[in-house]
């Protein structure tokens, strides 16, 4: 019983060291690290509650490999071009000309370099930009205030032309006004992330590639969003002498044709004018990439974290076979200080998952509608509708393969823990399988739903029925 007391104070006091990992990333903006994770204040109390409650038949712990004693400095003087800060950076600076995420710093080297102020250009620029996109929801609501009713049903396509605008820009300016609210917090999020990162790098295991995979993931879903979009304005502007020998064949007509086709709503309101013209155009652009870069920015976050998972899986499922030495404590402590980390990000980007699905759904259900009861409009209509439809669904299924894979890597290595060796099992395995199998680890939109590979066929199952609703209601009112 004396042995075991001397080792258990060894770990007591070399475990001091990491109760301010997260505090550091966190003291200039006033969060200590008690508030943000408090897993690593209570070290203390586990380590004096161990030694009394430690049962005889484990062996004694392994000794816990060193950490660094983590403070601003150390994170001031971090670079690593592969850290998730660094590797978000440069996708984070386009979607800021679009008024989103209005943060400096965002390109500096480490996280304390960044910082959200009130009364910036950025956030002008942002607030701007938001009421743009306001100005036109409220135009598409009153709109669709005027026109849904009852005969909307009778007509072909008269669901999406009365509530498709509103519904868009909408979400556009919850989305706008959600990533602003979200910009003084992903300050103290990245600062707390890199902490998370030095932490579990420290065990020397190989740290998880994010630029090329971060930047693979943001150029496909808007370089095909960009074709979708190219044809949505050939479609548009079926009228336009794209030959350019006619004297018609001008921007001005050009942008007057494609306002007419898509924004019907909007001039049914207002008159016509370049200044309209101009401001309908450039308000569409910015609506239809804040509504692609909302699931971009979803991916890209899962990803950074589902590989920090999956590298500390290879680590452990390599280990084991070779009989390796593990060091279950530091493990269960990467663990757990990514279990933390991942319910920290919840916390702030749960509504953006939430706009996020909701808006899919709604879409996925009127593209179906409308090709259900689609006329012949012409080959471009044709192939628009089936790239739109595909790429819709496809963006739907990649977010939630990605964002699922968080809960799927935290539960890679239960079988071997369940089968550990009597030899290697301890007290701190059995502490790091009940943290594993009973906590779940995944993104919620707002707790309402958890991103799950289950969740994939309940979304499918609900556009399924309420797709027979509207078939049904659409059929009956034209009876």
């Amino acid at each position: 019983m004396g042995g075991t007391l001397n080792v258990s104070s060894e770990v007591y006091n070399k475990m001091l060291k990491t109760k301010q990992i997260f505090s550091a990333g966190s003291k200039k903006s006033g969060v200590t690290g008690k508030k943000i994770l408090p897993f690593l204040t209570r070290q203390k109390k586990d380590k004096v509650k161990e030694m009394e409650t430690q049962f005889s038949d484990f062996p004694a712990p392994s000794p816990p490999r060193t950490r660094p004693f983590l403070n601003e400095q150390t994170l001031s003087i971090s670079n690593d071009p592969e850290s998730f800060h660094c590797a978000v950076g440069p996708i984070l600076v386009m979607a800021q000309l679009f008024g989103i995420l209005p943060v400096s710093g965002i390109l500096m080297p480490s996280p304390l370099q960044m910082e959200f102020v009130k009364f910036s250009i950025r956030t002008v620029y942002s607030v701007f930009i938001n009421g743009m996109v306001l100005f036109m929801a409220v135009l598409s609501i009153i709109h669709m205030i005027r026109t849904l009713n009852s005969t909307t049903f009778e007509v072909q396509g008269g669901i999406a032309a009365a509530t498709s605008g509103a519904i868009f820009y909408a979400n556009c300016v919850i989305g706008l006004t959600i990533f602003f609210w979200l910009s003084s917090r992903w300050v103290t999020l990245q600062r707390d992330w890199r902490s998370m990162e030095l932490f579990i790098d420290s065990n020397k295991i190989k740290r998880p590639k994010l630029r090329w995979k971060l930047y693979s993931i943001a150029a496909s879903i808007l370089f095909v969003a960009l074709i979708e979009h190219i044809f949505s304005i050939l479609v548009h502007t079926k009228k336009y002498d794209w030959s350019g020998k006619s004297n018609n064949a001008t921007f001005l007509n050009f942008l007057e044709i494609y306002c007419t086709s898509s924004h019907a709503f909007i001039l049914e309101i207002l008159k016509y004018n370049l200044a309209l013209g101009i401001f309908i155009f450039i308000v569409s652009k910015l609506a239809t990439f804040t509504w692609n870069f909302t699931d971009v920015f979803i991916a890209m976050i899962a990803t950074g974290l589902a590989e920090r998972y999956k590298i500390l899986n290879k680590y452990v499922t390599s280990s084991i076979p070779k009989h390796r030495p593990i060091d279950w404590c530091g493990l269960r402590e990467d663990y757990a200080t990514l279990s933390c980390m991942v319910k920290k990000v919840d916390n702030d980007i749960s509504p953006i998952i939430f706009l996020s699905f909701a808006n899919n759904l709604y879409f996925i259900c009127l593209q179906l509608l409308n090709g259900l009861s689609k006329s012949d409009d012409g080959i471009i209509s044709d192939i628009y509708f089936f790239e739109s439809f595909l790429f819709l669904i496809g963006r739907t299924v990649i977010v939630t393969l990605l964002t699922a894979r968080i809960h799927d890597q935290s539960k890679v290595i239960l079988p071997i823990l369940y089968t550990c060796s009597t030899s290697t099992y301890d007290k701190e395995t059995e502490r790091l399988l009940c943290l594993l199998s009973t906590d779940d680890i995944t993104l919620t939109g707002m707790r309402f739903f958890s991103i799950t590979r289950n969740f994939m066929l309940a979304v499918a199952g609900a556009i399924v029925t309420y797709e027979v609703v509207l078939l049904q209601f659409n059929v009956a009112m034209n009876k």
